[in-house]
């Protein structure tokens, strides 16, 4: 019996030592913060679950936040927090803040401490937080904080998040990706590009090819452009930059500059162009070349093996669209009319993606089909940022019900058309994406304004991602090498914020090779094509790794970071001003510079000579040990 006693003791403090609790802060309307303790439990998996009762959420709260322990360090001790896109800092500020409230492309995060590494996975409520890494006397704390009082309704959901210990040599960032990336499989949902190359022979094109978003056929004068109701009197003028035939033409000069593989997306080819009269798409302005030019463009282009696909928005709403009713709009819960921007259409109104599905976009997209254009059919915005809500009592959705709505659109484009895609990279549409423009913009919001909490973005992302989804790193590289915008702060109706001063950035090169990514161009002029080409050049020697996995990625020393791909396959980046020694790889005359895919900047006869990395550029060493040194950018 004491026996018994005893062993009963020691398990019930072994229990307590290792029990784990959660702090919860709740705001009230009047701003005080309240703070409880919530047991976190057991999940089968061996994770750690925090969950909190809708229903025991204060009626007045407008916010909650969520800190376990382990998610929280001091000044000097190593590790690292890590946000959903890869934005990481170290433990060097005594003060400081750092939130985000957009480019939450994945709902996970992690924090490496004394404690462990910890990975967190917000199970419900994804659409309705602001990260926060907090450093406050010295004490980091890294948490979601739901707003409560931006959701349109009472919370829906209970707050559930499970908590993941990596060990061993998954206790790092690359370890959370992999993490991650066997859940997303684990639900059946998500295919390499390998796999879906075998139903989908463009996709194997679109993998290799140089993106070209035509931005745009025809747009109205941005300089009229202003925050009034647009009218079928008062619409600005459609202006014609790049007409049907004329694109025809500008992709037969990309493909004669050299560039043997590019996939189009026509943006402005809809009626009173782009974002000119959304969600009313037809019929197509004549000034552009018609419906029989766009026609005819869709299958030139598809004739000459180049993918041809559009830019639909299913987001915004203008007043000038013949299609126009207040129905359309997503209401705040006082009844008002959610605004958008100013676009070319005017002021825009956030568009309800339910009512307008209910209504006519089934048959809208079917239309866009006998367009002639095909494959991957891309939907603006979905992937880019919150979805909104509706109060309509007609149509009432929260943020979680059109996200899932959206999840069924992919779906119904991915049927009819093979594919589907959109702007960014947030993964509630992941298992349907097949590209993204720009996975965020988290890069250049950094360069722009730097914090002293984040030290650098890390590939997170693609380590999930890379081979089931193809993308662009940021917004910060796109067009990188047309140089920098000569222009800032102008409409994307205005052509002047295509123009670039002709100076390639290689420090955007690099970053695309890094992270594994495509170049993409945003434009409407032949002027580029030289550019085109340069980016194409870039991207040719590395291409053939958009269909791997991507394994891992690590800092090797200062300004040099390792990806390695699951093939084998490795890029050593170098982003220091002197070259960088690879101890222990030589090069003969046999495998010196070796790669299929593109020549390298020359040849050596000598034996046993050492690997280095350039100044601003990087190795490729192949899965044979081969190694591909490049021209410089």
């Amino acid at each position: 019996m004491i026996k018994k006693v005893l062993t009963f003791a020691v398990i019930f403090a072994c229990s307590f030592v290792f029990a784990q609790n959660a702090e919860i802060r709740i705001m009230g309307k009047d701003k005080k913060i309240t703070t409880k303790q919530v047991a976190l439990t057991k999940n089968a998996d061996g994770s750690l679950r925090f969950k909190f009762s809708r229903n025991d959420i204060p009626k007045d709260a407008i916010e909650l936040a969520v800190i376990p322990e382990f998610m929280t360090a001091q000044k000097g001790d190593k590790g690292f927090w890590l946000f959903p896109r890869g934005e990481m800092g170290k433990f060097t500020q005594q003060k400081g803040l750092f939130s985000m409230g957009h480019h939450l492309v994945t709902p996970i995060y992690a924090m490496q401490s004394k404690a462990g590494t910890y990975m967190g996975y917000v199970k419900t409520l994804r659409f309705e937080l602001v990260m926060v890494v907090k450093a406050e006397n010295g004490k980091y704390e890294l948490y979601p904080n739901f707003r409560l009082n931006r959701m349109g309704f009472a919370p829906y959901d209970d707050v559930i998040i499970d908590f993941y210990k990596l060990e061993g040599k998954d206790a790092n960032y690359s370890g959370v990706g992999r993490l991650y990336r066997k859940m997303q499989l684990a639900t059946g949902e998500f295919k390499t590009i390998r796999e879906r190359m075998k139903t989908r022979p463009w996709l194997e094109t679109m993998a290799y090819a140089i993106p070209i978003r035509i931005q745009f056929h025809g747009a109205k004068n941005a300089d009229k452009v202003k925050d009034v109701t647009q009218t079928k009197e008062n619409e600005p003028k459609l202006i014609p930059v790049m007409p049907f035939d004329k694109t025809v033409e500008f992709v037969k000069a990309i493909k004669n500059a050299g560039v043997d593989k590019i996939a189009v997306c026509s943006a402005g080819w809809q009626s009173g162009g782009y974002d000119g009269r959304f969600p009313q798409l037809f019929p197509i302005n004549e000034e552009l070349g018609g419906e029989k030019g766009l026609k005819a463009m869709t299958k030139a282009l598809w004739d000459m093996g180049v993918p041809a696909s559009c830019h639909t928005n299913s987001t915004d709403c203008y007043q000038v669209a013949d299609i126009w009713s207040e129905d359309l709009v997503c209401k705040n819960p006082d009844g008002s009319l959610q605004r958008g921007g100013v676009w070319s259409g005017g002021r825009s109104y956030h568009l309800c993606t339910k009512r307008i599905w209910q209504m006519c976009l089934r048959d809208q997209l079917r239309l866009v089909k006998e367009m002639g254009f095909d494959g991957s059919h891309y939907i603006d915005v979905f992937s880019a940022v919150y979805p909104n809500f509706c109060c309509d009592p007609k149509h009432p959705a929260t943020r979680k019900e059109m996200g899932e709505l959206q999840v069924e659109i992919a779906k119904f484009c991915v049927d009819l058309f093979g594919g589907f895609s959109s702007e960014c990279g947030y993964d509630h549409v992941g298992a349907q994406l097949d590209y993204c423009n720009y996975v965020s913009a988290s890069m250049r919001g950094l360069k722009n304004k730097p914090n002293p909490m984040v030290e650098r973005v890390v590939p997170l992302w693609e380590i999930v991602y890379h081979g089931f989804i193809l993308g662009t790193p940021d917004r910060l590289v796109q067009n990188h090498t047309r140089g920098k915008a000569k222009y800032k702060n102008l409409s994307s109706a205005d052509l002047r914020f295509m123009e670039g001063d002709g100076i390639t950035d290689i420090y955007n090169s690099l970053k695309i090779v890094e992270f594994g990514g495509r170049p993409i161009f945003y434009t409407s002029h032949m002027r580029d094509v030289p550019y085109i080409k340069r980016a194409f050049d870039e991207f040719k020697p590395v291409r053939h790794l958009q269909l791997e996995l991507m394994y891992s990625h690590d800092e090797i020393a200062k300004n040099v970071y390792l990806t390695v791909y699951e093939d084998g396959s490795k890029i050593i980046s170098n982003y220091n001003n002197t070259s960088y020694p690879l101890k222990g790889i030589t090069i003969t005359s046999k495998s010196s510079i070796k790669n299929v895919h593109a020549k390298a900047s020359a040849k050596t006869s000598r034996r046993n000579k050492s690997v280095e990395v350039n100044p601003m550029s990087y190795v490729l060493i192949n899965p044979d040990g081969s190694v591909f040194i490049p021209k410089p950018f």
